[in-house]
């Protein structure tokens, strides 16, 4: 006895084969902050040395959004630290929740600004992307100079996780000190991949 199947039927079947193979596809998640009204949702943090001038005391850094310079639309996330100790790591980040026991792909990617090209190594450009919320130098991975063109310049990292039983991952941007000096830098347009 043949089966025989209609036109209709083979094309049933192919679309409900399509349908099954699109649910075991990895969904990418795309989040895009260009700081237009407020941080959303990204914190400012740093690991910065005590401050011998002035004791019990860690030297000065700040993280705020400012109008005054932006890569697109009217604001970006200015970056400041007191690095005259040669020391010190400021940066914004950003905590998201995926698939738990997962292994996906996470990608940060920004616009960075710099007043001045050099030759010197002023600042690290930095990046994170991890299961668990960075609070030291070391939690960083060096992804750049900060000096490398006068103007903007976009970066990225990307890293491979596996989510676990919370499905929690944490994302960061922001720059290390290389240079005995004070200094300040912007963010714009910070992308999250995810997926």
């Amino acid at each position: 006895m043949r089966t025989r199947f209609t036109l209709g039927a083979m094309i049933g079947i192919l679309v409900i084969i399509a349908a099954v193979a699109w649910d075991f596809q990895p969904q990418m998640s795309i989040f895009i902050e260009d700081f237009e009204e407020d941080l959303g949702g990204w914190i400012g943090d740093a690991d910065v040395p005590v401050d011998p001038n002035i004791p019990g005391s860690n030297v000065e850094w700040n993280v705020s959004r400012v109008n005054s310079l932006a890569q697109a639309g009217q604001s970006s996330v200015k970056l400041y630290i007191d690095g005259r100790q040669d020391d010190g790591t400021v940066w914004i980040e950003k905590g998201f929740l995926d698939k738990r026991n997962s292994q996906i792909q996470v990608t940060i990617s920004f616009d960075f600004y710099s007043k001045s090209e050099s030759f010197n190594v002023i600042a690290a450009v930095v990046g994170f992307v991890g299961t668990y919320n960075p609070e030291v130098e070391a939690d960083f991975a060096v992804i750049g100079q900060a000096n490398e063109v006068s103007g903007w310049k976009t970066y990225s990292h990307t890293s491979t996780l596996d989510t676990g039983s919370s499905g929690e991952l944490w994302v960061a941007a922001g720059i290390s000190v290389r240079w005995e000096t004070e200094m300040v830098y912007n963010l714009d347009n910070v992308k999250v991949e995810i997926g």
